[in-house]
């Protein structure tokens, strides 16, 4: 055998070898999809699932994912099939996401527009320089062909009026060019600062890579989970609609999710829990609490080690997916899971979703309450009671009276069998009016230390409801904080009254038919030493 055919031979036994090699290790793309989620208040943990035919091993791939996940959090794992070490690499999208086409194609609109402005300005200042030259020669040529009689004056007076016409829409238009193109700076500013922040998220993927053994040939199913910090987060959100005449509440507890992962939910499910990781669960340590003389020098940072979340993380999933998912709330030891019946459909930096967790109507007493020296507004308010099994986070909300809409509030976290009062807003139908009726002064005569200053004041509250009210009606006078100020009621009308000494106030819960009136007189003085200045008396 010649020289050339063994070198021949050697590079064709090279390529079999190679070729081999790479049939047996090749890397098989393993499309998967989200199939559950588990929010926590600053972060998620995503749950995908993928079915493969393996017939050898090999190294499988997970591509396209969030270049956002945490890598120490990875885990992948499969039934019969036997896994190496995860290996997380960094890529970026081959084809531009749908959101960066479209701001892509939005900021080139824009910028073509701006050109084409630009060019509209220098037309413009052509035109205006044209007219400008027209305008500078023109006395010389009219005092020519007036002499000479070869126009009439009445043409010059037309084509100086054109010449100034035209001078008029150049300026106008220039200033409408100048505020387009202020706008269009603000909308392109916008477009571009936004497309800069979605290309660094969008674009940056990560892939998954992972040696297989595969002993039998077949269809294996694998679960891919991971943990994607600081860009998924859910809160409370409340509904409550008060029906004074039924003596109930119409509670809506929802959840607004938000999610900005690079990554779209389509049909998953959603597990929403109260757990806190980012915190770590480690109780703090106690250390010496010193004191000493501050004397300036050099401060160190004592940094504690945390434990990694894995663990915890996945007792989460496991716990989600087998909820029975008509459960809404679900105990998990220290946490509330709360599980979203169905599946939820979320893209990447969409508006928040809202999503019920919870609708009944719960017991509550109402009450009306006033306090006319501040405000000549009764304000509704309901003592409702959480006669549920469920634990009501703390979160914001909106109030309704029946359909109609008064106000926004928050609520604090109610347990069950406990009580909170809610405001539902103001209320024009109870008509408050405090009138100051009467005010003296008196020096008690020329060898007086002292001044003295009354007042009487009488309020009337007015229900205009066609049912009975309950209301609470406060009403106020001042607390002296100085030994030679002395404060006196010298009349105070209806009987009945509680009284609270350091807040200086008297409170009456009364029942009011319709068109009954509650009147409250009230006198009392001031006394406090002549020539004097008292602060707040007013």
């Amino acid at each position: 055998m010649s020289k050339l055919n063994k070198t021949l031979l050697v590079f064709v036994m090279f390529i079999c070898v190679h070729l081999w090699i790479n049939y047996a290790y090749a890397q098989v793309n393993v499309p998967s999809k989200i199939d559950s989620v588990i929010i926590f208040s600053d972060r998620a943990m995503v749950v995908r699932k993928a079915s493969i035919y393996l017939d050898n091993s090999g190294t499988i791939r997970f591509s396209d994912l969030t270049g956002l996940l945490d890598d120490n959090t990875v885990r992948i794992k499969s039934d019969n099939l036997k896994l190496g070490e995860a290996q997380i690499k960094r890529g970026y999208l081959d084809k531009p996401t749908g959101r960066v086409k479209i701001l892509k194609d939005s900021v080139k609109l824009f910028e073509d527009k701006d050109r084409s402005l630009n060019n509209e300005i220098k037309v413009l200042e052509a035109k205006e320089n044209f007219l400008n030259s027209v305008k500078l020669g023109s006395p010389e040529l009219i005092s020519k062909d007036l002499q000479q009689g070869r126009i009439a004056p009445e043409a010059w007076r037309s084509a100086l009026s054109f010449v100034s016409d035209e001078l008029t829409k150049v300026k106008s238009r220039q200033f409408s060019i100048e505020k387009e193109k202020e706008d269009l700076k603000i909308v392109l500013d916008a477009l571009r600062k936004e497309l800069r922040e979605i290309q660094a998220i969008m674009d940056n993927r990560k892939e998954i890579l992972v040696e297989t053994e595969v002993k039998n040939p077949g269809t294996y199913p694998i679960e891919l989970s991971y943990v994607i910090p600081y860009s998924v987060s859910w809160s409370p959100y409340y509904e409550l609609r008060a029906y004074p005449s039924d003596g109930n509440v119409e509670l809506g507890y929802f959840a607004k999710i938000s999610q900005t992962t690079a990554e779209d939910w389509a049909r998953v499910k959603i597990v929403l829990s109260t757990a806190r990781p980012a915190l770590s669960g480690v109780a703090p340590q106690v250390y010496p609490w010193y004191l000493n003389l501050y004397e300036p020098r050099p401060v160190s940072t004592r940094i504690m080690s945390r434990p990694a979340l894995v663990d915890a993380f996945e007792a989460q999933v496991q716990s989600g997916e087998k909820a029975e998912y008509d459960v809404p709330i679900v105990e998990t030891g220290i946490s509330l899971q709360y599980v979203i019946p169905g599946r939820i459909s979320l893209k990447s930096g969409e508006p928040s979703k809202k999503v019920s967790l919870y609708q009944a109507k719960m017991p509550a007493e109402f009450e009306y309450y006033t306090l006319p020296k501040i405000q000549e507004i009764a304000y509704l308010n309901g003592k409702l009671k959480n006669s549920s099994d469920n634990v009501f986070l703390a979160g914001p909300g909106n109030t309704y009276v029946g359909g109609e809409f008064t106000g926004a509030t928050y609520i604090q976290t109610i347990a069950p069998e406990e009580s909170t009062q809610i405001s539902f807003g103001t209320d024009e139908r109870v008509k408050i009016k405090r009138e100051l009726v009467k005010t003296f002064v008196s020096s008690g005569g020329l060898l007086s230390k002292k001044e003295k200053k009354e007042f009487e004041y009488k309020t009337t509250v007015e229900n205009l409801h066609n049912r009975e009210i309950t209301i609470k009606i406060v009403e106020q006078i001042p607390v002296s904080q100085h030994k030679d100020i002395d404060v006196k009621v010298t009349k105070l009308e209806p009987s009945g009254y509680e009284e609270n000494k350091n807040l200086g106030s008297f409170s009456w819960t009364s029942k009011l038919q319709p068109q009954q009136k509650f009147i409250i007189n009230l006198n009392y003085f001031v006394e406090y030493p002549k020539g004097k200045i008292v602060s707040g008396l007013y």
